[in-house]
Order: C-alpha cells, then structure tokens, then sequence
C-alpha cells in the first residue's frame, strides 16, 4: 500500500511539473530575451553618442573625393563592409558592443525621420543600421544640408545646401551633424507576446553642432 501512494505521488508530480513547466521555461526565456534587449538598446544609445561626438570634432571635406569613399585615406564616410579606422560608420560599429550594427542605410519608408519601427522591422533580425546627415542652423531654423548614403556611395546634398557645409561654421549660423543608429533586436525563442516592430526594434539620434569652425 505505501508502494502504489509513492508512485502515485511520483506520478502526480510529473503531471504537475509538465502542466507548470512550459509557464517557467517561458518567463525564464522572457527574461533572457528582456535582457539582451535592453543591453542592446544601449549599445545603440551609446554608438550614436560615440560616433556624432567623432563627427563632430572630424574635418571632413566638403567637396571632390571626400563626397563618396573613392578610396580616399582619412574620408569621414565609407561605404566598406568592414569600415576603415578613423570613419564614423567604424566608430559606431566598435561602439555597438552588444547589437550588430552594420553598415548599410536605415530604411525609410514613410518619409518620418528618425526610422520608424515599421521601418527598423524591415531590417534582418539581430542587425542594425547607420545614418549620417548636415543640417544648416541660422536664426530661421534648422535646414538639412548633406546625407550620407552607403548605397549610393556618396554624400548627397539637398537643394538648400549652402557652402559651407559641412566643414565650417557661418557668421549667421552653425552646422549639426546627426547621427542615427536602429536596430532589430532578434529573440532567443519566438514567443508570441515578445513580437511585433514595436517590441523588438529601437534607435538612437544624436545631434552635435560641428565644432571645426
């Protein structure tokens, strides 16, 4: 009789650990993925504010070779997979320590700037990307200047790009540079309740005003 109730219990306790285990390994596995994704966000946060304090104090050229990677030793942007020391793109990257930030154009579909996560979804999961744009300040207000576009291999200005842009500083106004950095962090185990743009992607913008004058 004390037999047949041992493993009567036995058996009632594997019910119960089958019943409660799939509620464990889920909160266990949340946790994980909560975790590695917030460490991911401030790996963006802190890419974006490394590599527009780089661009900032950098002096890039504002015209010829310096316009597109060409090659050229010391340029600010590049369009390299493996980005060259001393680029804001190879800046951002080393500073991404726990997202893998590459080198390549945030999506932008929608036209609303920064990336919306709509957009940052788009991007393979467990990846991020990089921006660089100028923008022109003077007392009117804040006009962009010059995009970076790793794509088209080139720095594109707008139709209201001014001279001096982006290498110095006016006597009506200052350049800013902006930096922005998504990603779409990539889940250990594909819970339902931890999917969806809003819960897997963030970004970073930061801006600085150009400090070469």
């Amino acid at each position: 009789m004390i037999r047949r109730r041992s493993h009567r219990r036995r058996g009632q306790s594997m019910v119960e650990f089958a019943m409660v285990a799939p509620v464990l390994f889920a909160v266990i596995f949340a946790g994980i993925d909560f975790g590695g994704y917030f460490a991911s966000r401030l790996s963006v946060e802190n890419a974006a504010r490394v590599a527009v304090r780089a661009a900032a104090v950098d002096v890039c050229p504002t015209s010829g070779v310096g316009f597109s990677s060409a090659g050229e030793p010391g340029a600010c942007w590049t369009k390299a997979t493996t980005p060259a020391a001393g680029t804001i793109e190879q800046v951002a990257i080393s500073a991404a320590a726990d997202a893998n930030i590459l080198n390549k154009d945030c999506p932008d579909s929608d036209s609303v700037w920064p990336p919306s996560a709509t957009d940052l979804a788009t991007l393979t999961p467990g990846t991020g990307c990089i921006s660089i744009a100028y923008f022109y300040v003077t007392a009117t207000g804040q006009s962009p200047c010059l995009t970076w576009s790793v794509t088209n291999d080139k720095m594109t200005p707008t139709a209201l790009y001014p001279a001096d842009c982006p290498i110095t500083a006016s006597a009506t106004g200052a350049d800013v540079v902006q930096v922005v950095i998504g990603y779409n962090y990539k889940p250990l185990v594909p819970i339902p309740w931890f999917q969806g743009a809003g819960l897997t992607t963030t970004s970073a913008e930061t801006q600085l005003v150009l400090e070469q004058g």
